[in-house]
């Protein structure tokens, strides 16, 4: 896959980007915000979240995301994200 672009990601619908995600993402890590569970993947050197709610488990919001909120955000990064994030 060559690499995606955070315009071209947002031209796609949300479920275009949900299955984009699901099929071809690498899931780095999750963490909890006021009745979210937010997962943070890697889809072809683009950095997006899927945020789900907790009760109802539904796909509410896909964003793409940028190294500095990353690391504000995930305070208890694994070492390969940090890995990730020093390219």
């Amino acid at each position: 896959m060559d690499t995606l672009t955070n315009s071209s990601f947002k031209n796609l619908t949300k479920t275009e980007q949900v299955v984009m995600i699901i099929n071809s993402g690498k899931e780095l890590m999750t963490r909890e915000e006021e009745g979210y569970i937010i997962h943070l993947y890697l889809l072809s050197g683009l950095f997006v979240e899927l945020w789900f709610e907790l009760n109802t488990k539904k796909i509410v919001r896909v964003e793409s995301t940028d190294k500095d909120t990353i690391t504000k955000s995930y305070t208890k990064m694994n070492e390969v994200v940090k890995q990730l994030l020093k390219n």
